[in-house]
């Protein structure tokens, strides 16, 4: 190849006046002609480059990418290998490129790359997420002042009660039991808003092995035991799964916990629990269900936010805890019901545990297929 691109003058100058920056490198990744673009760039001349490999023109990009493997992939694949938010150290501060190499459809072992200065976009998108964390944080003090204010005016007022009994001539012991069972119960209830927030916000270190996702749902069962027994509630067990999951047992447990607590509490008594599991080709299926009032979930959206409950007393923390739980396994939780007719929670877990091709969740929809179940 010559100091411009083989098609001849014309497509030069077309190549010449782009915007984008566009070199041609050879098999070993080494510039056989760069665009005015790129020259500006790095503030050399096509002399300055030519012959010299790509990551060496570009500071810090040839300790990151092994440009001669780049452009071999995208020979031998016959299609566009991409490379996004690449940082790139200039003269007037780092920058941030979208990099692309296309195959070089001539003949020649090769490669067209292509370079795209996002770097206005990628300063956009890190003042969006400071402002969105900003609002978040704001977001969680003003919920977790509500969560906690309630329950101090309440143990306030409880309080100014116990005095003014006690300061009486003659108390009323029952009166004084009343509020310093309150003022109890409150403090219990202030110490369990701080101790799921905790759970919540803490990003602990999975302790990852392989494990039966039966053997926890039935410990999650087995930790809710009293409570079951105390509503005379049905419990139904139909654990097929027979593959083992690569998870932290404890933290699933807490997770699977959660989900049948939230049931447990909204059944009225003798009301019944489902647990099913099965195996699938690469994940492992675990429903939580029951025949309690159920959600409309058109009008309840928000079912995994912060804070978020349907239920008097509710920390509005159970939910979210369960759903970054499985998250953090790399799956996610998939949610159906409709009012009168209960509530399904329906977990997916990869068999190798978390990976970055965790699905998107958790997801919400209408419950399918009951009005048959019904006739």
């Amino acid at each position: 190849m010559s100091g411009s691109p083989s098609g001849g003058a014309n497509e030069s100058a077309v190549l010449n006046a782009l915007d984008l920056g566009v070199a041609i490198l050879d098999a070993q990744a080494n510039i056989t002609y760069a665009n005015p673009s790129v020259l500006a760039i790095v503030e050399r001349t096509l002399e300055d480059v030519k012959g010299r490999n790509f990551g060496q023109v570009f500071p810090g990009l040839d300790i990151e990418i092994d440009w001669r493997h780049a452009v071999r992939s995208a020979t031998e694949r016959g299609r566009s290998v991409r490379l996004a938010r690449r940082p790139v150290e200039t003269s007037t501060g780092e920058r941030f490129f979208d990099i692309a190499l296309i195959p070089l459809c001539t003949g020649e072992a090769g490669a067209l790359l292509t370079l795209r200065d996002v770097t206005e976009a990628v300063r956009v998108e890190a003042k969006l997420l400071r402002q969105a964390r900003t609002r978040a944080i704001a977001n969680l003090g003003d919920s977790m002042a509500h969560e906690i204010r309630n329950p101090l005016n309440s143990i306030h007022m409880n309080v100014q009660l116990l005095r003014e009994g006690l300061g009486a001539s003659d108390p009323d012991r029952a009166a004084l039991d009343k509020s310093a069972a309150t003022v109890q119960r409150e403090i219990k209830r202030l110490d369990g808003v701080v101790r799921d927030f905790l759970q919540f916000s803490r990003s602990s270190q999975l302790q990852l092995r392989r494990a039966a996702p039966n053997l926890v749902v039935r410990a999650a069962l087995d930790s809710l035991d009293g409570q079951i027994r105390e509503k005379k509630l049905k419990v139904v067990v139909d654990l097929q799964s027979a593959r083992p999951v690569r998870m932290d047992p404890d933290r699933l447990q807490r997770s699977f916990y959660n989900i049948l607590l939230n049931a447990v509490q909204v059944l009225p008594e003798g009301g019944t629990i489902t647990c099913r599991s099965l195996d699938e080709e690469h994940r492992c299926l675990v429903e939580i269900s029951d025949d309690g009032p159920g959600l409309d979930l058109m009008k309840n959206p928000k079912l995994f936010d912060l804070f978020y409950t349907t239920k008097p007393g509710g920390t509005g923390l159970g939910l979210p805890i369960a759903n970054r739980i499985v998250e953090e396994h790399g799956g996610r939780i998939a949610v159906s019901s409709r009012p009168e007719h209960g509530a399904s929670f329906v977990i997916f877990l990869p068999y190798e545990g978390p990976d970055d091709r965790s699905e998107d969740g958790p997801t919400t929809v209408p419950v399918a297929g009951r009005e048959d179940e019904d006739e």
